[in-house]
């Protein structure tokens, strides 16, 4: 009883770490992930093993997965988002949680360095940033010091 508990509560602990791909799909606002519809035999099956094992890698959680094409469908996101340098999952659902708005939209880098500075401020958003307000690339443009030449 004792080893089943334990399993258990990992199984919630972990659950609470991933992001739930239909908080990311509006987040990323994929009208072809929110609205799909399997095409083909194959994308009716359930999500495969591999399939599930790479969702929760990527920061999703596999068990609202309803189908293998819509699986393919969001792995394909979250590799173009890569290449793309924008927000990961985990990073939306992070900045989305605090009251950030179109984090979806935001880089990797940007998110990252928000995160960065919650994190160095004891995990509370700093006072000088309201959320609900909050665009990265403004906020990157005042953090810019102007540099001076010497010489030459």
């Amino acid at each position: 009883e004792r080893a089943l508990a334990e399993q258990l509560e990992s199984m919630r602990k972990r659950k609470r770490k991933l992001v739930d791909p239909l908080q990311f799909e509006m987040s990323i606002a994929s009208e072809d992930l929110t609205g799909y519809v399997p095409q083909f035999a194959w994308e009716m099956a359930p999500a495969s093993d591999a399939q599930k094992a790479a969702l929760e890698k990527a920061g999703i959680c596999p068990d609202e997965i309803g189908c293998a094409g819509k699986a393919s469908l969001l792995m394909d996101k979250i590799a173009k988002r890569r290449a793309e340098g924008l927000a990961t999952p985990k990073q939306i659902r992070q900045l989305e949680g605090r009251g950030f708005r179109r984090v979806g939209e935001w880089t990797m880098d940007q998110a990252s360095a928000l995160i960065s500075r919650i994190a160095a401020n004891g995990w509370r958003t700093p006072a000088s940033i309201d959320p609900a307000t909050y665009e990265p690339s403004r906020e990157a443009r005042a953090a810019r010091v102007p540099t001076l030449r010497l010489g030459a």
